[in-house]
């Protein structure tokens, strides 16, 4: 998905979250969607790298290097 189509999505997976729905996503755009997950599990070429809430796998090295572009400060 282009930028314009993630940021168009993005108030329609909010209000599906806000109401109390469960979705499952595959998604490269971490950025965006730690905005509106409750949890999270990473993987980079199938191996599990991180799981948890989206400010703990947020910080994690390997999650930073793979996927944010630069390793994240704890």
């Amino acid at each position: 998905m282009s930028m314009s189509e993630v940021a168009s999505i993005l108030p329609l997976l909010e209000r599906i979250r806000a109401a109390g729905k469960t979705l499952l996503m595959v998604e490269h755009r971490l950025r965006e969607l730690f905005r509106i997950v409750d949890s999270v599990l990473v993987l980079h070429f199938g191996r599990k790298i991180a799981a948890g809430a989206p400010p703990e796998v947020m910080t994690r090295k390997e999650v930073g290097e793979a996927y944010l572009g630069a390793e994240v400060k704890a």
